[in-house]
């Protein structure tokens, strides 16, 4: 049996797939809110940064 498909309940050891499905499940949630996270950090890091620069050339023309 792979991943995508269910064994016969017949046969049984049904079980398993499901808890197979609730773990990929978890596992997709845990990934994507990671990724959620580490994309609004860079978006503020982006932020900051063009924030500084914008700072450093304000400070740049006023000494000119």
């Amino acid at each position: 049996m792979d991943i995508f498909t269910f064994p016969d309940k017949a046969a049984g050891g049904f079980g398993y797939a499901y808890i197979m499905m609730a773990f990929l499940f978890i596992v997709a949630k845990v990934t994507l809110s990671k990724l959620k996270k580490a994309d609004k950090k860079a978006k503020e890091e982006v932020a900051r940064i063009e924030l500084k620069m914008k700072q450093e050339n304000n400070v740049e023309h006023k000494l000119n």
